[in-house]
């Protein structure tokens, strides 16, 4: 970097939380101003964005053996430059920088234009790696469907407003307060909560109330959401009816409900035989309501955002992290529902909502550190990460299995899911496990409904990445305040594929006498091949639905320590990659299906 010529000394800044950007973009992006009567546009890369410095490291997850600076002398140099801020400086383990004693050791955070990015690039040395912090986005989906209209096309805003009232009631008119209601009409959707009395107010600008194309109410907890097109509205209030989830799901949650899901995965915790306990999950999303009744047994988390406390990560914001928390470890009780594995230890990593890829490196760090056995991966971001990347297949090869939800946007699979070093898993629904005018509808790809009622779903991602699919439409689980509610999301099936991983790791024999049991590299590839070699395909079309749906009574290896196989060479097939081929549907030609399952 002493190439770059030193401008007048900045000041800089050091804090430990996110500073608030002034605008919401998710990383650095050109200006693409015009002149107009006088008016000069911005030069293009002068917004300040954050970005992360950090050190390149060798495949194996090493550092390069030849580092010239220490993270104090980057922040020094950046301390002498106009208009940059370090905003934090992320400690990644080990008391020395960029030694050769295994990963790489601390990261600085800092804001400024793309322009000095630029320029410290070319200056830098080959180990300092220096991108973009990318905003994280959840990888949930919109229930109304986004429109990618030009701003241009809906300029000049109208001016005249319309006050519309919706008043939300579940069952016996009882009013549901923090109800969300959107309502769309050929512009920007908008959207507003219901107070306490069940009414929700919306100024609406996209012309008259007959301009309403979709009405979309979905209540905070307990009840089926709504989706209504060309909805019959007036400008009284308008008073919409939602269903308690025990309409299809009959005493629920008076009774254990064991979700559909499970069922078609073959997986059923009930019976107590096979929890997952002695397995430790890490759950990198909003964090987890614990004063959920079914929930209270999570003790352990760290909350990575911007003014995070000690036990801010028990506060769920979004309902995203309680939702997958319920999916794979709610208590077994005789109420509610159940996790696949609810006798795993869950570790909560807070990152959303407002987290920053510079939080997802600390979170997976930190699950390294804790040594545990899966991490699952709620969120996504617009950009790629070659710090991200690095620690992940640091995780790797110390024997963590990253699986990650492969995004819900409809398109390429999303980063981090996309990495080699992950499982990514994308999302199925099942038809008759909705009302029809649920929003759940939407997710439902006629061309792509096979066997038993499964299907793709639309908002899911799709790509070469996919390794497996897992039901992820219309998921009943836990959320704060301790409610229930179905959503949509990959988050959803890979909690799913999470709370398997769980259960084969903790009771099959290959895991816990063989040679699999110790932490490697080897351990993760024969966990994830294990779990491929037993999926279903529930319908023609691999991009979609990798190698199908995981079914756990088919996971190979009821008998023995081996798998089926016998002991000569069984478990150095399952351990060498080379033994495995190339996309798996159904099993590997050398494995037969045991005679019995894995019960």
């Amino acid at each position: 970097m002493a190439q770059e010529k030193e401008e007048r000394s900045g000041r800089t800044t050091s804090t430990s939380a996110h500073s608030t950007s002034a605008h919401s973009r998710s990383g650095p992006r050109e200006a693409t101003g015009a002149v107009d009567s006088g008016m000069t546009a911005a030069a293009p890369g002068r917004r300040a964005e954050r970005y992360i410095i950090g050190t390149r490291a060798f495949p194996g997850a090493q550092p390069l053996a030849y580092p010239q600076h220490s993270m104090d002398e980057v922040v020094e140099y950046l301390g002498r430059m106009e208009d940059v801020e370090v905003i934090k400086r992320v400690r990644l383990g080990g008391a020395q920088p960029f030694t050769t004693g295994g990963g790489f050791h601390e990261v600085v955070v800092a804001r400024f234009d793309e322009a000095r990015a630029q320029r410290l690039r070319a200056a830098a040395p080959a180990h300092l790696i220096i991108e973009p912090d990318w905003l994280l986005a959840g990888t949930d989906c919109l229930p109304v469907a986004a429109r990618a209209t030009p701003i241009a096309t809906l300029l000049p805003l109208r001016s005249i407003a319309n006050e519309i009232s919706v008043r939300v009631v579940g069952e016996r008119d009882q009013p549901l307060a923090r109800a969300m209601v959107v309502i769309e009409g050929g512009g920007f959707p908008v959207q507003a909560l219901t107070d306490e009395s069940g009414t929700a107010r919306i100024t609406f600008f996209g012309g008259p109330i007959e301009a309403i194309q979709t009405l979309f109410v979905r209540a905070a907890a307990n009840h089926w959401d709504r989706l209504l097109s060309a909805p019959r509205l007036s400008s009284g209030t308008n008073t919409v009816k939602l269903r308690p989830l025990s309409e299809l799901h009959p005493n629920f949650p008076g009774t254990r409900l064991l979700g559909w899901g499970q069922r078609l995965m073959g997986l059923d915790p009930t019976g107590g035989r096979f929890t997952g306990s002695g397995v430790r999950i890490g759950v990198i999303d909003s964090g987890c309501d614990n004063s959920h009744p079914l929930l209270r047994h999570i003790t352990h988390g760290k909350d990575f955002t911007s003014g995070g406390t000690d036990t801010s990560w028990s506060q769920d914001l979004v309902a995203h992290g309680t939702h997958c928390a319920g999916i794979i470890n709610a208590a077994s009780t005789e109420q509610g529902i159940v996790g696949c594995a609810p006798g795993a230890e869950l570790h909560v990593f807070k990152v959303m909502p407002h987290g920053w890829i510079s939080d997802l490196l600390a979170a997976l760090h930190e699950c390294i550190e804790r040594e545990l056995d899966l991490i699952h991966i709620s969120v996504a971001s617009d950009g790629f990460s070659e710090l991200v990347a690095q620690k992940l297949r640091e995780a790797r090869l110390k024997g963590i299995a990253c699986i990650a939800a492969a995004g819900n946007t409809g398109g390429p699979v999303a980063f981090p899911a996309m990495l080699p070093a992950t499982m990514a898993v994308a999302a199925v629904g099942r038809l008759r496990e909705f009302p029809s005018d649920s929003s759940h509808i939407l997710s439902v790809l006629p061309h792509l409904i096979g066997s038993d009622d499964v299907f793709a779903a639309g908002f899911s991602a799709a790509g070469p990445q996919v390794a497996v699919s897992a039901p992820g439409v219309a998921v009943v689980s836990t959320v704060p305040g301790g409610g229930y509610a179905a959503a949509d999301r990959t988050s959803a099936a890979a909690a799913h594929v999470t709370g398997l991983g769980a259960l084969v790791l903790a009771h099959h024999p290959a895991f816990q006498d063989g040679s699999l049991r110790a932490r490697s590299e080897q351990r993760v590839h024969a966990l994830f091949e294990l779990i491929r070699a037993s999926a279903v395909a529930r319908f023609a079309h691999p991009q979609h639905g990798g190698a199908g749906v995981p079914y756990l009574p088919r996971i190979p290896g009821s008998h023995g320590l081996v798998m089926g196989l016998a002991a000569a060479d069984g478990l150095e097939r399952i351990a060498m990659p080379q033994y495995w081929p190339g996309p798996i549907q159904g099993w590997p030609a050398w494995l037969q299906p045991p005679a019995s399952g894995f019960f």
